[in-house]
């Protein structure tokens, strides 16, 4: 009797400390913007179930596994930094890598008069140059490689964004593409400019499209095609077939005469040091005002224009190619030294061995950086020009974000000015001399 006394106390004994035994509790993980886990302190011990059966071992929880941060993807500066199929403009992939094979095609395209917008080609485009011209008028050199655009189809409406510009007349709705107007045209297509011949330069055995030139410049731009309005009562009616691009840029190819289109580095993550630049405010002229604004959903820069009226009121930029807004990567204030030789002539500092300050906008974030045509040493070995580079204050290679860029051309007087968080007025100031 006394041993099954003993039997019984032990069994009881054991069942108590399993009831009183403390459970062990694990941190939650919450998700950081960035994506990446960070444990927290739970604010209550987890009380665990009371055992009223045979005794069992009490199961110990295990911490959730944090995934790896994945390491962001960057590609460039060096020819040997973009794998096959990453277009070196632009740090994306392209639909074939075979056209990466072929130079650039340059297209001068018209901003005035208003009648010539929407723009068609231009969401297609690796960089787009804006330049003044005179006149408080600018113009586009806008760069094609990699990926042609494609053929639209008018007959179904494509949606532009949502993101409203500062004093947008109407929420952008569906777009339809103008049936009246060639959809499978880029354009319109308007004169060459001194400063095109610079640009040209960057891209080496490019083909530089343009609508005729001034006697005084047309020697030094050296087009690959020449494109004439198809009506004489339309000045808006110059327009190159979509389909014409690749053929230009496989005449314009150099057998064993090699491009190469590197020199700028590509990444995902931003750098740390930007300043907030939600909102960009471009001002050339009273007539020739726009705005870029950053879309948090898609990080990029959405292109808005005015309506050439001074009414301080914008829409949308899109192309008439597919009806969508203009949305770029990297918007990029350069500055360089104007000179007017001409009232309608000006040229621009862009040759072979300059350098000067520059401003990125990329991911709603500002910074100082530098632009520079020295030689590398890769101009150095082979004697050979690479696209403008970009660099940071400390002489390294700026990281631009992958996808398109536009680069406003200013003059050395033009400023940048902070009106309030976020948003920043660029303003252009016209060289002396000019109209």
């Amino acid at each position: 009797m006394k041993t099954k006394s003993i039997f019984f106390a032990v069994i009881l004994t054991f069942q108590l400390s399993a009831c009183t035994l403390p459970a062990q509790t694990s941190g939650g993980l919450e998700k950081t913007e960035n994506n990446t886990a960070k444990a927290l302190s739970s604010d209550k011990a987890t009380l665990p179930s009371t055992q009223t059966s045979s005794p069992t071992a009490t199961a110990v929880p295990t911490q959730t596994s944090v995934p790896p941060t994945p390491t962001p993807v960057a590609f460039g500066p060096g020819l040997q930094d973009f794998p096959s199929g990453i277009n070196p403009l632009t740090g994306s992939s392209v639909q074939n890598p075979e056209l990466l094979k072929l130079p650039a095609v340059l297209i001068s395209i018209t901003n005035f008069p208003p009648s010539a917008r929407p723009q068609s080609g231009l969401s297609y485009a690796s960089w787009v140059y804006e330049l003044y011209i005179s006149e408080g008028m600018t113009r586009f050199l806008s760069v094609f490689y990699g990926d042609y655009p494609q053929l639209a189809k008018p007959s179904q409406p494509l949606p532009v964004s949502t993101v409203l510009a500062a004093n947008v007349t109407a929420t952008p709705a569906a777009v339809k593409v103008d049936a009246e107007i060639p959809s499978a045209m880029i354009g319109p297509i308007r004169s060459g400019r001194l400063p095109y011949a610079y640009i040209r330069d960057f891209y080496r055995s490019s083909c530089l499209v343009y609508a005729g030139a001034t006697v005084q410049i047309r020697n030094k731009l050296k087009g690959c095609s020449l494109i004439f309005g198809s009506d004489e009562g339309n000045i808006n009616s110059a327009m190159l077939d979509v389909t014409k691009l690749q053929t230009l840029a496989e005449t314009n190819l150099v057998p064993n005469s090699p491009f190469n289109y590197t020199g700028n580095s590509f990444t995902e993550i931003a750098p740390t040091n930007g300043i907030p630049a939600s909102q960009l405010d471009i001002f050339y002229s009273y007539l020739n005002q726009g705005q870029w604004l950053f879309d948090e959903a898609t990080g990029k820069y959405l292109k808005f224009e005015d309506f050439a009226d001074g009414s301080g009121k914008f829409r949308p930029m899109t192309d008439r190619l597919n009806g969508q807004q203009l949305a770029y990567s990297n918007v990029i204030v350069l500055y360089a030294e104007h000179t007017v030789l001409d009232p309608y002539i000006i040229d621009v500092s862009l040759g072979s061995g300059e350098r000067g300050k520059a401003v990125i906008f990329r991911d709603g974030q500002k910074y100082n950086a530098v632009w520079t045509t020295m030689n590398g040493e890769y101009e150095k070995e082979t004697g050979m020009r690479r696209p403008i580079r970009f660099e940071d204050e400390a002489g390294n290679p700026f990281p631009l974000k992958p996808g398109q860029s536009w680069v406003h051309l200013f003059t050395p007087y033009a400023y940048i000015e902070d009106k309030t968080a976020g948003v920043w007025l660029l303003r252009f100031v016209a060289p002396a001399g000019t109209k």
